[in-house]
């Protein structure tokens, strides 16, 4: 079944991007390798990723072929998921917002993992390691780099020398195909790796690093006999496996080359368009004519090419291409303006010197407004509707909307009416399971102008709603202890069975009643509710894994799970999850607590960490609505004033008695510039905290973010501060921690030398 990769070249599978370079090579690869289909994510058997895995990543004894550790698992003959073992994205799905789509199930995306070392890799980027390790298990490395740049440390995971040509080929395969999703990259980690652009997609110490390592780690057999596998899958290929050298074209050496499969052949080529296509454009207006372009692109043609038609109707606007425009890839202008409406078709024949080619061009012409398919068609419980299409033929005018359905003799049976001066209208209050038809007019002066050709409509069956909210959730703990439990809540309506089934890999537990946690949970009910969290982890590092929720016959959904492991984030608010839109009091669960906000919500502008920080104006206040237990040692945060906002003040408090009474961490704060903000609080037990905006009007705004409290005791927090009486006229006090730290509102140096506040006085 493995069809050597020439063979490819020889069926043209590549000719469409030969002849190109740079930005135009990659875009066209692209265009070319998008995948047509993609399994389900998951491991419920046939039809799902571990099925692929089973297909794609066996060795000959039937274990799992392991490219994070030495483990040895054995697939299981119905082809599920191998307990201890992830699906490990190489692009992190988080990356791009959580999105479940091609680029989260393709499978040159997806290997089968270890799941300790996926959960230490978790969402960072790829990279040597040159600094502090916190992960190696000898196959897999986790640490600081200065990859990104010589003088700021990121954490990076670092695979085996013998994987890194294959990961690397991973890079460009994503970077290429899924360029289109360059407007989505939304984490700190992910724009470490991209750029959000088609060209070159990649940062350049990211795409500079994987060129070095795949040369190093050249193309070898277990990398071709996965690309054939999953071409028989997905029905595309990983085109930097097939041609290696294609990445120096796009991003490396040879840039200011054309790629050719076989640079130095000397036959006669047409690269585009293909030979014995049809290349049809569509339903156009009469009363307009289509003037478009066609691009031909080949090579070894001295005489150049000639272009001929049988139908006088389509008319070049030059009917020769000379050799050299042939190489360089040339746009023919084509006219077509016939006097009727109807279908038109034509053979155009390409010739030269020893050269012939045939292809069929067709398009159909509407005496009217051309009126498209329907779009957008959505059946379920809550929504019916569909979204009719029409060419914009007289911009500025208004356009009648008609739609209606007809009876067994053909009778129209209005059903609604509209006018927009859109080119396109969303139908509502549709019936499922039913035809409609629509036409589109414009009539002035009560008169008919012009009208369009009919377009019919099928409305399926509802199709049920399977839905989980939140999509994905950030868990913090302290090592050796669990986190905090998140509440998810899962929609089934118009399911064939009222039942859901949960299933997560460890840490991350899930329970009903708060009680009794495990990795799976079978919930009955159209609307439910459980608990997720992150189970006790000795090991500090970051963590990555995913629940996925399953009822039959719809489409499982997959809920992203993050944990940070960290004696110093006891408690971590990054305000990255929970929904709230506008300063109306409202109270929402966010990643490490549930918040009550009063004139503040979480937005994703000006002055944050990552997506998104807390906007308060005038006198707005967010306040914790649920107790961090084991108190609290340290208190860090950033604030600063809302872009120019002037004469903003921020005050802190917390309380030991849930909410009762407060008491003053530092109050009257003034805002200026971005920065972080650390307290001593040294306070045991259950503790709440409160910040308060202190604006003389709405106009006074600050943002803040990244709330952090390690707990009572905790050995790394802002170090024991000597009695302010005992310290005055001393020339400076120690912070135990290595970090640096705003105390009371001053700036601590680099040598640790702290500035306290005691009343009106400055202790140095």
């Amino acid at each position: 079944m493995f069809i050597p990769c020439l063979a490819y070249a020889q069926t043209g599978y590549y000719r469409s991007v030969e002849g190109l370079r740079k930005a135009e090579l990659k875009t066209a690869l692209h265009d070319l390798i998008h995948p047509a289909s993609v399994l389900n994510y998951g491991g419920k058997g046939e039809g799902y990723t571990w099925a692929g895995f089973y297909a794609a990543d066996r060795l000959e004894d039937g274990s799992v072929r392991d490219r994070y550790s030495n483990e040895r698992r054995l697939f299981n003959e119905n082809k599920t998921a191998v307990p201890n073992m992830n699906i490990e994205h190489i692009w992190a799905n988080s990356w791009w917002g959580h999105i479940v789509n091609n680029a989260y199930c393709d499978l040159f995306n997806l290997y089968p993992s270890d799941a300790s070392a996926n959960g230490r890799k978790s969402n960072n980027p790829i990279g040597f390691v040159d600094g502090d390790v916190v992960y190696d298990n000898g196959v897999t490395k986790v640490g600081k780099s200065t990859a990104y740049r010589a003088d700021s440390l990121i954490t990076v995971w670092e695979p085996a020398d013998e994987w890194k040509g294959d990961f690397a080929r991973t890079y460009f395969y994503m970077a290429t195909c899924y360029q289109h999703m360059a407007d989505l990259w939304m984490t700190k980690e992910g724009w470490l790796t991209v750029d959000g652009s088609l060209w070159p997609t990649m940062q350049p110490w990211v795409y500079n690093l994987m060129l070095q390592w795949a040369k190093n780690d050249p193309v070898d057999e277990i990398e071709k006999e996965r690309n054939e596998v999953i071409y028989g899958i997905q029905g595309n290929r990983n085109p930097f496996v097939d041609y290696p050298q294609l990445c120096e074209y796009i991003w490396g050496d040879s840039t200011e080359y054309k790629f050719y499969v076989n640079p130095h052949s000397t036959e006669r080529e047409l690269f585009v368009p293909a030979s014995r296509v049809r290349i049809d454009y569509g339903l156009q207006a009469l009363s307009r004519g289509l003037d478009t372009l066609l691009v031909l692109r080949g090579r070894n043609i001295p005489g150049g090419l000639t272009l001929a038609v049988d139908d006088a109707v389509f008319e070049f606007g030059t009917s020769r291409i000379d050799s050299v425009q042939l190489e360089d890839g040339y746009a023919v202008p084509l006219r077509i303006k016939p006097l009727t409406a109807g279908a038109y078709k034509t053979i155009l024949t390409i010739c030269g010197d020893g050269f012939l080619q045939t292809d069929t061009l067709s398009v159909s012409f509407v005496d009217g407004i051309p009126a498209y398919d329907a779009t957008d068609i959505l059946c379920t419980p809550s929504s019916r509707r569909f979204t009719a299409n029409w060419m914009n033929y007289q911009p500025g005018a208004v356009y009648t909307l008609d739609v209606y359905t007809k009876s067994s003799d053909g009778e129209h049976k209005p059903f609604k009416t509209f006018t927009t001066t859109a080119n396109s209208y969303q139908v509502t209050g549709l019936q499922a399971n039913t035809t409609y038809y629509y036409t589109v007019s414009i009539i002035e002066d009560d008169e008919l102008k012009v009208s369009s050709n009919e377009v019919s409509v099928r409305m399926p069956e509802i199709t049920p709603v399977f839905s989980v909210s939140p999509s994905s959730i950030a868990f913090t703990a302290e090592p050796g202890k669990v986190s905090r439990a998140v509440e998810v809540t899962v929609t089934a309506l118009s399911v064939p069975e009222d039942i859901t089934n949960v299933s997560l890999d460890a840490p991350f537990e899930v329970s009903e009643d708060g009680e009794e946690w495990t990795q799976t949970l079978t919930l009955k009910g159209k609307e439910q509710k459980f608990l997720v969290r992150m189970g006790a982890v000795k090991e500090e590092g970051d963590y990555e894994s995913e629940m996925v929720l399953s009822t039959k016959g719809v489409e499982e959904k997959i809920v992203t799970l993050t944990a940070s492991v960290d004696a110093a984030k006891a408690f971590f608010e990054d305000f990255e999850t929970g929904s709230k839109n506008g300063y109306a009091e409202s109270t929402i669960a966010c990643t490490a607590a549930t918040w009550k906000m009063s004139d503040a919500y979480p937005v994703a502008d000006d002055n944050r960490n990552d997506g998104r920080s807390v906007r308060l104006r005038g006198k707005g206040s967010i306040e914790q609505q649920t107790d961090k237990t084991e108190g609290c040692d340290s208190l860090w945060f950033y604030a600063g004033r809302y872009r120019n906002d002037s004469g903003v003040k921020l005050s802190v408090y917390y309380s030991t008695d849930g909410g009762n009474t407060w008491t003053a961490v530092v109050e009257n704060i003034e805002m200026g510039t971005w920065q972080r903000y650390g307290y001593k609080l040294d306070v045991p037990g259950d503790i709440r905290l409160r910040f308060v905006n202190n604006g003389s009007s709405n106009s006074k705004r600050s943002n803040m973010d990244d709330v952090q409290m390690s707990s009572y005791q905790a050995p790394d927090g802002i170090g024991a501060i000597q009695d302010p009486d005992a310290a005055e006229g001393k020339t400076c006090v120690n912070i135990l921690s290595r970090k640096e730290y705003n105390v009371a509102g001053r700036r601590a140096t680099p040598e640790n030398r702290l500035v306290i506040s005691k009343g009106k006085k400055l202790i140095r």
